[in-house]
């Protein structure tokens, strides 16, 4: 135990009776009755050396496990600890098997391998990966950045002195957090409703990574992803793909879509607009729209955001199901995706079943979400095949919009009984 004059200044009620701040230098530390119960270690268990106690509670039989610390604590048991390749926590480790909290949270980077993300999840455990868990602070960043970007500009232009863009910075503090946890829960929304579906859609899954690895986005050894012959097993077992697999297909196709889309000429559609505008603060939006709209990286968000709210929204598989019978290109599945999501009122629909919180349990509100998906994915079909491409996305809006509001409203009216 290290004396109180080395401690770095904490506040003492952060630290829970019998625990402390010990030094990995020590030869042993005591172990106090406290935490031989929050372990589950043997009542005999008098003092462990510094590795044995992190091993303690790297297995302890707890909630959480929140990793946030530099190396890699966790490996699969088919894994050496070479395989890892960070040696100077070996004599630490622990196998994913032997993990006992119930979700793993990955604070710092890689601290688990994805052999051992995929083994814990299969063993019954909650994690993602340590992208997913750490994207909040990758979206802070690119907000800062492209924030800055617009502001740089108008200080350059005369629009606002260096003291002005400062204090506009600081006002807009609360509202980017607002943005980047909401981009991000929606994000995670989206991985826990296809955890929901892994068995029902594992050879959708299936037949996804195959097209992502033929066409040269995913290398499916690289990210330890299961083979056909892994996933056929699973499906025999009654299972399909992981959350940390599903981290790794969000996050490629989320990349290729934003390629494909760079490519055409959607982003700079004047629909988008909203899509663009609603990615930075209202007050900079509502002050400075010219600003956001000379933006010199305003195709880039314009395709990210609306890849995001997609693929958050319609489905990690979305533009594989839809273009894996039609031919049709991303570009034509994502502006039918568009044009159906304000027909129909997609983005508010979600908003509202998700506003339900813990009214209503957890499985109809997922029943829900996959009502409203199902709505529009079919709006979505219709369009690109009754509308010659390239769709127009504004004319389809203004032709369907008022008429599919118009029968919403009134269907309490004119539709009696349950709907088969």
């Amino acid at each position: 135990e290290l004396p109180r004059s080395s401690w770095a200044e904490y506040d003492s009620s952060l630290i829970s009776d019998g625990g402390g701040v010990y030094s990995r230098a020590l030869k042993s530390i005591r172990v106090t009755p406290e935490v031989r119960a929050v372990l589950g270690l043997a009542d005999d268990v008098a003092a462990l050396r510094p590795d044995d106690l992190i091993s303690a509670i790297l297995r302890a039989p707890v909630d959480l496990l929140w990793n946030g610390g530099i190396g890699t604590y966790v490996k699969a048991s088919n894994e050496s600890h070479a395989d890892v390749g960070d040696r100077v926590n070996d004599s630490l480790r622990v196998d994913a098997d032997e993990v006992r909290a119930r979700i793993i949270g990955e604070g710092g980077n890689l601290g688990l391998t994805q052999l051992g993300r995929v083994q814990y999840a299969l063993g019954g455990g909650l994690i993602y990966t340590d992208a997913i868990d750490n994207s909040a602070g990758v979206d802070c960043s690119d907000h800062e950045v492209n924030i800055k970007v617009a502001l740089d500009q108008l200080v350059r232009e005369g629009e606002l002195t260096e003291k002005q863009r400062n204090g506009l910075l600081a006002d807009m503090t609360a509202q980017v957090t607002d943005l980047v946890l909401e981009n991000n829960r929606a994000q995670t929304l989206a991985l826990m409703i296809a955890r929901t579906q892994s068995r029902a859609m594992v050879n959708v899954h299936a037949r996804y990574l195959d097209a992502l690895e033929a066409e040269g986005y995913l290398d499916r050894d690289l990210e330890f992803m299961p083979s056909d012959k892994q996933i056929a097993e699973r499906q025999s077992a009654g299972s399909g793909l992981r959350a940390p697999e599903f981290a790794v297909m969000i996050a490629y196709t989320k990349n290729a879509d934003v390629e494909e889309l760079l490519a055409s000429d959607l982003p700079d559609d004047p629909v988008l607009d909203v899509d663009l505008f609603g990615y930075f603060p209202l007050e900079l939006s509502e002050r400075f729209p010219d600003a956001i709209l000379r933006h010199r990286l305003r195709r880039e968000i314009t395709a990210t955001v609306l890849v995001n709210d997609m693929v958050n929204l319609a489905g990690i598989s979305f533009d594989h199901r839809m273009t894996e019978d039609s031919g049709a290109s991303v570009s034509d599945v994502a502006r039918a995706f568009v044009a159906s999501r304000e027909i129909f009122g997609f983005s508010d629909n979600w908003r509202e079943i998700d506003g339900l919180g813990s009214s209503v349990d957890l499985d109809t509100q997922i029943s829900l979400f996959l009502d409203a998906r199902r709505m529009a994915e079919r709006g979505t079909v219709w369009l690109w095949r009754h509308r010659h491409p390239p769709l127009d996305i504004a004319a389809a809006i203004d032709t369907f919009a008022a008429g599919v509001g118009f029968l919403c409203a009134s269907l309490d009216e004119v539709v009696a009984g349950r709907v088969a």
